[in-house]
């Protein structure tokens, strides 16, 4: 794709929607994505897929790269650091795929993915980051996007990393404000984000920490002269954020869900999982959102010791239930 037209695509996509759900690992697969797309999330990210695995038939790819019914804007997020699986990743795999663009992890701070070079590791080498991102580019025939932090090692590199990312022809470049070490510790520094988003030329720079409401996207928004702000942890339970700041955007009154329109939400999202995955992960996996679902709830404590043994899908569609009769 020419580099104007990917730039273009980006700018226009954030015109009609500037907050988007952030790629998580674990986290954001086409169950969880369904649900937030429900509540109004339109630019969404696949979690994490290994270009590596891609290339080789890691049997997770296919999982991980599934696209649901409510899907017309979203990315697959890959990784890697070998630029010839990185572009055989996108020309065999991804090009004739129904995704929407192509993102590049180059942000991720976990030490097995690190430690292969890949993800923040990427950010230690300028010239590296920009090979693994050309060769992205230079293979695809979709727009192409990346995601960094804010350097790595104690060294905060972001707005340099930006420029070449955009010299290598990547048309959209999130920003999370932490540096890898700090993991989702301490706060997301805006004044670093804003330096990379000055450090742009063409290219829509996006902003992501730390927002869990709508006085956060604000916040985040004026503080960095972002075009976007991306949302993470904040939605895991709570897909109705982007309802609420969708809502308050448009000058509208706000009602938040009530206990039962949260349960309803979750027999939907465990629901999908089930014919997704298969009743053994679907419990497996769900327990994690179900305590993110009850949190705040009168009993929330008790219920997510509760389900903490449960292994049958009727037990957790039958307790969601009760919840939603209460």
């Amino acid at each position: 794709m020419k580099r104007t037209e990917s730039i273009d695509y980006f700018w226009n996509l954030l015109k009609e929607d500037d907050v988007l759900l952030a790629p998580m690992a674990g986290v954001t697969d086409a169950a969880f994505r369904h649900i937030c797309a429900g509540s109004g999330a339109r630019v969404m990210f696949t979690e994490m897929v290994s270009a590596k695995g891609m290339v080789y038939g890691n049997k997770n790819t296919e999982k991980l790269i599934f696209l649901g019914p409510r899907e017309d804007h979203t990315a697959v997020q890959i990784f890697g650091s070998d630029e010839a699986l990185l572009s055989r990743a996108v020309g065999e795999y991804l090009n004739g795929s129904a995704f929407a663009f192509i993102d590049i992890n180059m942000g991720c701070p976990v030490k097995k993915v690190t430690s292969n070079g890949e993800g923040s590791a990427l950010l230690r080498d300028t010239e590296k980051l920009y090979r693994a991102a050309k060769s992205v580019v230079d293979a695809s025939d979709k727009p192409v996007s990346a995601k960094i932090r804010l350097g790595i090692d104690g060294r905060i590199n972001a707005a340099e990393n930006v420029q070449a990312l955009e010299e290598a022809g990547v048309g959209m470049v999130t920003v999370h404000g932490r540096t890898a070490e700090m993991y989702y510790s301490g706060h997301a520094d805006y004044g670093q984000i804003a330096l990379a988003v000055r450090s742009a030329r063409r290219i829509p720079v996006i902003a992501n920490g730390d927002v869990s409401d709508y006085s956060g996207y604000l916040n985040i928004m004026t503080d960095t002269g972002a075009a976007g702000a991306m949302i993470g942890r904040a939605a895991m339970g709570n897909p109705f954020i982007f309802a609420e700041i969708a809502a308050a955007k448009r000058g509208e009154a706000y009602a938040p869900p009530t206990n039962a329109e949260k349960m309803a939400a979750a027999l939907e999202h465990f629901e999908f999982l089930l014919e997704y995955k298969g009743e053994h992960t679907a419990c497996s996996e769900f327990r994690r959102h179900f305590c993110y679902y009850t949190k705040g709830m009168p009993g929330g404590a008790a219920l997510r010791s509760q389900v903490s043994s449960y292994e049958k899908a009727e037990q957790f569609t039958d307790l969601i239930r009760s919840l939603i009769d209460c």
